[in-house]
């Protein structure tokens, strides 16, 4: 009665998973409205959540502790979102300084508040080094998909009473899909390393210290990997698309928001837990630091002296040449540049 009992349970929970994912993506696909859209796509998110204890193999006790990890990450992620992303656009874009101190505020205000990964590189480069479980992983990614699109769509609602405008992460359309992906693949790992050798080590301990470590490391991402945005999160990126436009961005084989916020990032991520695995097992803690910041110097370089020069010169390009085949007859006709593209 036991074994068959267990059965069903799972074939139950199977059979219900089954048809609620099914529900979500008839409307989904059936309905133009963002609101039914936004509905099914949480619905969906939340699957893990519902199916924890059949995740867990039937354990409640594990099943509870995944359930609460996705709740965790859902309201982490959409805190996160609010906090982070709002800075610029309140304090109307006043500079990096003044922006940068703000955004290590809220980063911490964030943290203390709800806690968590709050981004799928940070859960990935986790089980490549096999600090989680792919189920933790499932439950973790879903949740923070889910909590990005509750947090845009709060922030933007709000985005009347601020300053600025509330803008997000969106690749360099002049650019080859080359150069996207390297951006996010670079400022991906560049995070995740710094998450290792500044959250995982003794400077962890000093809370400040850590989360001003990881804020100068995420906002030299900002400033300098221009390529995507960037976002080092897919939650965050797909999130604002979502908020923004009212559905998930189109399954297309070129499309940037996956090749560049998915497939870099993740690769990116995974390839620095793999590495950081094998650090933890060779090297002390002290070194362990040393390699983790030489690791990040590493893939700073990569892009902001290399890649970013080949990307700037034709995302410049580009722009010029689309500027003078848009020229005005009489401008073609005196041979002039595009206003501002003169000095080119």
């Amino acid at each position: 009665m036991g074994a068959s009992g267990e059965l069903f349970d799972r074939l139950f929970g199977a059979g219900a998973a089954a048809y609620v994912l099914g529900f979500a993506v008839v409307v989904y696909g059936a309905t133009a409205s963002a609101q039914a859209k936004l509905g099914v796509s949480l619905l969906a998110c939340a699957l893990p959540a519902l199916l924890s204890t059949e995740l867990a193999s039937g354990d409640h006790v594990a099943g509870d502790a995944l359930a609460n990890a996705w709740l965790q990450e859902f309201v982490g992620t959409a805190v996160m979102v609010v906090l982070t992303c709002m800075p610029g656009a309140l304090l109307g874009h006043l500079g990096y300084q003044v922006e940068w101190v703000f955004h290590w505020l809220m980063m911490m205000a964030a943290d203390s508040l709800t806690g968590g990964n709050v981004n799928p590189l940070v859960s990935t480069t986790m089980v490549a080094a096999g600090r989680d479980s792919t189920k933790d992983w499932v439950v973790k990614v879903a949740a923070q998909c889910g909590g990005a699109v509750v947090g845009w769509k709060l922030l933007i609602a709000a985005g009347e009473f601020m300053v600025g405008d509330v803008g997000g992460p969106s690749p360099d359309e002049h650019l080859p899909l080359f150069y996207v992906f390297w951006s996010e693949c670079l400022g991906g790992a560049t995070l995740c390393l710094a998450v290792w050798a500044f959250a995982t080590t003794s400077i962890g301990e000093v809370y400040a210290a850590k989360m001003g470590l990881i804020n100068v490391t995420l906002r030299t991402i900002i400033v300098y990997f221009g390529a995507t945005g960037p976002a080092v999160n897919p939650a965050l990126a797909f999130g604002y698309d979502f908020a923004v436009d009212g559905s998930w961005p189109t399954m297309e084989a070129k499309s940037p928001s996956y090749v560049a916020y998915w497939a870099g990032g993740m690769i990116g991520a995974a390839v620095s837990g793999l590495v950081w695995k094998v650090i933890t097992q060779k090297l002390d803690e002290k070194a362990q630091i040393g390699a983790g910041v030489a690791l990040i110097g590493v893939c700073l370089a990569a892009w902001i002296f290399v890649l970013a020069v080949e990307a700037q010169a034709i995302s410049d390009d580009t722009a010029f040449g689309k500027a003078m085949a848009a020229r005005h007859p009489v401008t073609k006709l005196f041979g002039r540049k595009p206003k501002a593209h003169r000095e080119l």
